[in-house]
């Protein structure tokens, strides 16, 4: 069927708006029946279609109507002269041919029955178009997904296979006028291992073709592919879901630019780390799978007349599609706080309040278990702090990873609010099985001088105390493991909080008093290697670390704080409880 035609330009700002969709557009839309007359706003992780394979797309407003391109590479002579390029690249698996300073899957390993890592043979790399690596541009080599085969560890598909998707995306802007104009830079990254099962039928590869009846550009094709991670000749990759708590691994050569902050979905994280090249990163990820729910929200008509806030979500549906469905992906620092830059765009009015915050009353999970292994990088446009450059710009080391499962999540490091480092998630108050309490979990490691330099901190010791707050503003009483810091990194672990949107804080304090500071230089050592041919012997930081240390309750009215620590002290105001 054809797709959407797609202009550069109009790509990336669409990362950035709601998508306006058809009713049943969402993978489980189908799952729960939308009612009569109602509005529909969905928390779900959009993946398949074009971003499912390489392609460079470009866009000509010259002389009339819109004209799109397709090109091989930036340095394609079909695309000379566009003002910009949008690339989309899969990763593809390294083979013994490549350099240190290419982009390739290094490993994949996964767990047998016994919980032990054993290395994944690679089968085949799916045969989707190839892009080439242009100097240039500083832009890799693009791919296809690479397909795995596990010696013993079969997910809940009752298959061994799995496949690894790393979609890269970057923006080339040839405005003389431009930060570097002419190199590409990373608006995007995700990194997926995705369980699957292989459906036969009249299957092809998802590819751009020149449209006949249009010949101002591209569209792209896909072939009945609904329900389809992605598409080869005659095969349906169907999603699976991994075994409960699923251990695996994956090894990355990876863009430097990348690398420096990480989040996903995920649990009880570690993570090698090395700088292979000034360009690139060896980086090592060995975690457990979690269950992440999707959600949704049915607003009536009346119910939107009365939340002014629901209304400005819901002004992009037209009037002749009174059953539309808006869709956010789950992990986008706009579903916290979108003001936008058009004051044409209604939804701009929503003024210190995201998506999350106004659609959280009215959330529901879908009955489906939705089982991930997920990782992203944040680049600058997706950092909410202030001082990136300063602070994160050293991409020769690991800075820090955030992880939970939490249907709602902001990918930024905390922000710092009231002398606290401060999380928001949301999500539905019980799971996708509609009866069991949803329990959710919250992985933060973070690299100190980073800390300090990020919040404008003195050098002097930190302490942390470590309180979760439910949207009432009601403590919640929930197992947190605070460590104070230890080897140069500052981490937590909370666990079993409920929704729907519960803020974490960490109360940071110090030996001497918390004051501006001059800005710390991050350092320049290197970080301890780990080996591309046994990456379980390398030096890894692990979120979070355990350490020898006590929990101590303090209570303050019906305020209840775990405080913990080598030697830990109520704050001030709190007594000591337990």
């Amino acid at each position: 069927m054809r797709g959407s035609r797609i202009a550069a330009a109009l790509a990336i700002v669409g990362l950035l708006l709601i998508n306006v969709v058809p009713a049943a557009s969402a993978s489980n839309g189908d799952t729960v029946a939308q009612p009569a007359g109602t509005k529909r706003f969905i928390f779900e992780e959009i993946s398949g279609g074009y971003s499912n394979f390489s392609h460079i797309t470009g866009s000509t407003y010259k002389n009339g109507p819109v004209t799109d391109f397709s090109c091989n590479s930036p340095d394609d002579p079909t695309c000379t002269g566009l003002p910009n390029l949008m690339l989309n690249l899969i990763v593809p698996p390294c083979t013994a041919t490549s350099l240190p300073t290419d982009m390739c899957v290094k490993s994949l390993e996964i767990a047998n029955a016994a919980g032990v890592l054993e290395p994944a043979v690679l089968d085949h790399e799916v045969d989707t178009q190839k892009i080439a690596a242009s100097v240039k541009a500083k832009t890799p080599a693009g791919g296809g997904t690479s397909i795995w085969k596990s010696a013993s560890g079969n997910h809940l598909g009752g298959t061994n296979t799995y496949g690894v998707s790393v979609n890269i995306r970057y923006n080339i802007d040839y405005n003389p006028q431009t930060f570097q104009p002419g190199v590409g830079y990373v608006f995007y990254f995700n990194a997926a291992v995705v369980p699957f099962t292989y459906k036969d039928g009249s299957y092809k590869p998802v590819a751009w073709y020149k449209d006949t009846v249009d010949p101002r550009g591209f569209i792209y094709m896909q072939n009945n592919v609904n329900g389809c991670e992605w598409t080869e000749v005659g095969k349906c990759a169907v999603r699976s879901d991994f075994q409960p708590d699923q251990k695996l691994a994956l090894s990355l050569q990876i863009d430097s630019r990348l690398t420096g902050w990480l989040f996903g979905r995920m649990k009880d994280v570690s993570v090698g780390f090395k700088a292979v090249t000034p360009t690139t990163n060896l980086i090592r990820v060995e975690s457990t799978a979690i269950d992440v729910p999707t959600g949704y929200a049915d607003l009536t008509s009346e119910q939107i007349a009365k939340d002014p806030d629901a209304q400005k979500v819901f002004s992009q549906c037209s009037a002749l599609t009174p059953s539309c469905v808006v869709a956010r992906p789950q992990g986008d620092r706009m579903n916290w706080d979108f003001g936008g830059t058009d004051p044409s765009m209604a939804i701009a009015s929503i003024k210190g309040k995201g998506y999350a915050d106004i659609i959280a009353p009215y959330l529901k999970t879908f009955p489906v278990r939705n089982s991930q292994w997920n990782l992203q990088g944040l680049t600058q446009s997706g950092f909410t702090q202030g001082q990136w450059r300063n602070c994160f710009g050293d991409t020769t080391k690991f800075q820090g990873i955030v992880t939970t499962n939490a249907m709602v999540y902001d990918p930024s490091p905390p922000s710092y609010v009231d002398d606290s480092l401060t999380y928001k998630v949301a999500g539905a108050h019980v799971g996708y099985d509609q009866q069991e309490v949803f329990k959710g979990t919250y992985d933060l490691a973070i690299r100190s001088e980073a800390v300090r330099c990020l919040y404008n901190f003195t050098s002097a010791p930190l302490k942390v105390t470590v309180s979760v707050t439910a949207s009432d503003g009601t403590s919640q009483n929930v197992a947190t493991e605070a460590v104070q810091e230890q080897d140069g990194w500052l981490t937590l672990r909370a666990r079993n909080f409920t929704f729907s949107s519960p803020t974490i804080r960490l109360k940071l304090s110090q030996d001497a008093a918390i004051a501006p500071a001059t800005q710390p230089a991050p350092t320049t050592t290197t970080p301890a290697p780990i080996s591309p041919t046994t990456p379980a012997a390398s030096k890894q930081v692990t979120a979070p670390a355990s350490a020898k240390k006590m929990t101590i309750t303090c209570a303050k009215g019906k305020t209840v704080k775990k405080v913990s620590g080598s030697a830990p002290k109520c704050p001030i105001g709190y007594k000591r409880t337990a």
